[in-house]
C-alpha cells in the first residue's frame, strides 16, 4: 500500500495462558506439548508470566501474515509496551525489546512455532541513535532538514547554528509543527512546506531526512530533488524506522486504538529500499546500518554526491 498512509506498527494482546513452563529447556514448554500448529506463526507470540506461558495474538489487517512473521522473526522487531501512553513517543523509556528465549534453542519445532520470547536486558534505541546523533553533530555549512516537525535533534543542531557552524533550513508540511518549533528554535529558518515544494535552485552542503523518509509520498522523486540540491561533495543522511510489533494488555490496546495518533507512513521501507532510490538518483551510499534482531527498528544510511559530478552542470549552477 503506497497510495495512502498506512500503519507502521501493530499490537498483540493477551488471549490466554497455555500452561506451565516445566523446565528451562524446550522439552518443558507447554506450547510444544499442546502442538505449535494450533497458533499461527507471525500472528501469535508467547511470553512468560509467573512461570507460565501466555499467548498473545493480533487480528491486524494492516499487515499480511508473511509481513507479520518477517517483522517478528526475521527483523526481530517485537517490543513489550511498558508505558501507559496511547502511542509510545520515547521508545527508550516506553518499550522493552523482546528476543527469542533460550528455552527455544534446539527445539524441533523452532522454525514453525510462533516462539517463546523474553525481555532483552539491552537498551537498543538510545544505543543505536547515538551513531545518528554523532553524524548530525558533524554537519557544517548549509543544512536542509526535511520533515523537521518533531525536532528530535534540536539539542544537537541548535548549538551548531548559534555558533555559526551551520545555516539551518527546516521544512515540514505541518504548519502547527513549524509554529511550535519557531517558539523553540529562534536560530532556524523554518518553512511550512512539503519537500516537493522546495526550490530546486537552492544548494546545500548537507540534506537531513531524519525519520521522515517513510512519510514522503514519492521518495524516488524526492531523492532526485535532494541530489540536485546537494553541492558536489555534499552529503545526505537518511534515518527512519521499519514496522514493529507491540505486546500490550487489552486495556493498553483499547487505549491506543482510541487515541489521537493517525497513520503517517506511506511505506515501511528499510535501508535497502531507500538505498535503491538514492542510488538511482545518482548518489553514492557510503555507509549503511540495517535493522536486525540485535538492533532497534531504526536504520540509517549516508550518501554523497560525487565531487566531480557534472562539471558543466556545476558551472551552470
Amino acid at each position: 500500500m503506497t497510495a495512502r498512509p498506512r500503519s507502521n506498527s501493530f499490537h498483540y494482546t493477551l488471549r490466554g495462558v497455555v500452561g506451565a513452563l516445566r523446565a528451562e529447556a524446550w522439552g518443558g514448554c507447554p506450547v510444544l506439548r499442546a502442538g505449535p500448529a494450533r497458533w499461527a506463526r507471525g500472528r501469535t507470540v508467547f511470553l512468560r508470566r509467573d512461570g507460565r506461558v501466555a499467548a498473545f495474538a493480533t487480528d491486524t489487517g494492516d499487515f499480511t501474515d508473511a509481513e507479520l512473521a518477517a517483522v517478528q522473526h526475521d527483523a526481530g522487531q517485537l517490543y513489550l509496551d511498558v508505558s501507559r501512553k496511547p502511542a509510545p513517543d520515547d521508545f527508550a523509556a516506553d518499550l522493552r525489546k523482546l528476543e527469542r528465549s533460550a528455552v527455544c534453542a534446539g527445539c524441533p519445532a523452532h522454525g514453525g512455532c510462533a516462539g517463546l520470547f523474553d525481555p532483552s536486558p539491552a537498551e537498543v534505541f538510545a544505543r543505536d541513535d547515538a551513531a545518528v546523533r554523532a553524524q548530525v553533530a558533524a554537519v557544517r555549512g548549509d543544512v536542509l532538514d526535511v520533515g523537521c516537525g518533531n525536532g528530535p535533534y534540536g539539542d544537537v543542531l541548535g548549538p551548531l547554528a548559534e555558533a555559526g557552524a551551520i545555516r539551518y533550513v527546516g521544512v515540514d508540511p505541518d504548519a502547527a509543527h513549524i509554529a511550535r518549533l519557531r517558539d523553540r528554535w529562534p536560530w532556524a529558518d523554518l518553512r511550512a512546506v512539503p519537500a516537493e515544494a522546495l526550490d530546486p535552485a537552492e544548494r546545500f552542503d548537507h540534506v537531513l531526512v531524519l525519520r521522515s523518509w517513510n512519510h514522503l509520498p514519492d521518495p524516488w522523486r524526492a531523492a532526485r530533488s535532494f541530489a540536485a540540491m546537494l553541492r558536489p561533495g555534499g552529503a545526505l543522511l537518511v534515518v527512519d524506522n521499519v514496522a514493529f510489533g507491540l505486546v500490550r494488555s487489552r486495556a493498553q490496546a483499547v487505549h491506543a486504538e482510541g487515541g489521537p495518533a493517525g497513520f503517517e507512513h506511506f511505506r515501511n521501507d528499510g535501508a535497502a529500499e531507500a538505498a535503491r532510490a538514492l542510488e538511482a538518483a545518482g548518489l553514492a551510499v557510503e555507509e549503511r546500518s540495517d535493522v536486525g534482531p540485535a538492533t532497534s527498528n531504526q536504520w540509517w544510511l549516508r550518501c554523497r554526491r560525487d565531487p566531480s559530478y557534472g562539471a558543466t552542470q556545476t558551472a551552470a549552477e
